[in-house]
């Protein structure tokens, strides 16, 4: 049975996340970097996280988003470098994933770690050469034992012929398939915070497969359309003024769709409710997302969500993504990403953390073969 993803270990300054990248691109598979994706869940760069919260809380965080991914996730993942030391990380990771040691030459990555002042040190009472020789030595073998496949990159070689190397050296059997092109139309009303969160996550390698045909706002001055303009991505203002009736509005929506014939509508903070004939027409490709664990909190948004979250002393919160009825909040739930609720969480947080989990879905329900 193939499995899910294609996941590169090794010692820290491998290039994982470079040669990662670059492997994804030429299989138009998505990628992720679960530092990278820690950073982003958390909200910290992981020397802040750490220096904050610790080696162990970064750990247990870690261990979460790699889970996370791996369940989720069919593409290519560039796990960090201690990632596989802890058990639990190791299971997930082999039941979800060929894994492929990148192991370059040492001595060219020691030089290069020696250089590098951005990572956080696991033991700073030594000299940065004692760390990176000790942590070689006990992570080495580690690597080699787990792997299903060991590649030896050149630094010194050309990047793009040292990908296709890789690629060469790998069964086409354990090949991820990638995901077919899906077009896609966003909807927004307001500051299109997630909109740009999914683009940025576009950008670093998740959803490949993915055109964005157009926004539609119904606010002129929504701050979304800058979002949009900024990635060159076509901009349908329709302002639904007073005395104009529902159905009619939505006609000129209709029309606009069947120019574009997107695969999806996705509704990232749409802030009006569509018409019966828009629901029976595009209710099915239309994908909304609700800041609540659905059906918790319907017909609520916004703040007022996070706070009534808040005030009850919920343990869990998170989003939905649900396709649209008539029944406001009431469509067939896809998926739901929780978010703990911290003891210092206050409604803005929790905002905050739900948003980026919000992307995540968008990410994770657009990476779907189907």
């Amino acid at each position: 049975m193939k499995k899910n993803n294609l996941i590169l270990i090794g010692f820290r300054g491998a290039g994982k996340t470079f040669f990662g990248r670059r492997i994804a691109q030429k299989l138009n598979l998505p990628f992720a970097d679960l530092d990278q994706e820690i950073e982003f869940s958390t909200g910290y760069s992981i020397p802040e996280y750490i220096d904050k919260f610790t080696w162990q809380a970064f750990r247990e965080v870690e261990q979460k988003v790699t889970h996370d991914f791996c369940r989720n996730f069919s593409g290519v993942v560039a796990t960090g470098g201690g990632t596989i030391e802890n058990s639990k990380n190791l299971q997930t990771l082999t039941k979800n994933g060929e894994l492929i040691f990148l192991n370059p030459d040492f001595f060219q990555v020691r030089k290069f770690l020696m250089k590098d002042k951005t990572r956080p040190r696991l033991n700073p009472d030594i000299s940065i050469s004692q760390e990176i020789d000790q942590m070689w030595q006990q992570r080495k073998p580690m690597y080699q034992a787990c792997a299903n496949y060991e590649v030896q990159p050149d630094y010194q070689n050309n990047a793009e012929e040292e990908v296709e190397k890789i690629i060469a050296a790998l069964p086409k059997k354990i090949i991820p398939d990638a995901a077919p092109t899906k077009k896609v139309i966003v909807m927004a009303s307001g500051n299109g915070t997630t909109f740009r969160g999914v683009l940025e996550a576009q950008e670093k390698g998740r959803i490949p497969n993915v055109s964005i045909e157009a926004l539609i706002t119904n606010k002129k001055d929504a701050k979304a359309i800058e979002v949009a303009k900024k990635a060159d991505i076509p901009v349908e203002i329709l302002e639904a003024g007073k005395g104009i009736d529902e159905e009619d509005y939505d006609r000129e929506i209709i029309n606009i769709f069947r120019e574009y014939k997107p695969d999806y509508i996705l509704l990232m903070g749409w802030m009006k409710i569509f018409s019966p004939l828009y629901c029976q027409q595009l209710g099915e490709k239309t994908i909304n997302v609700h800041p609540s664990l659905l059906p918790a909190y319907t017909g609520m948004k916004d703040l007022e969500i996070h706070e009534k979250v808040l005030e009850n002393q919920d343990r869990y919160t998170g989003c939905s993504l649900h396709r649209i009825t008539t029944q406001v909040d009431g469509g067939e739930v896809i998926l739901q990403r929780k978010v703990l609720i911290e003891p210092h969480d206050t409604p803005k947080t929790l905002k905050d953390r739900v948003q980026r989990q919000e992307v995540l879905g968008f990410c994770e329900f657009l990476e779907r073969k189907k």
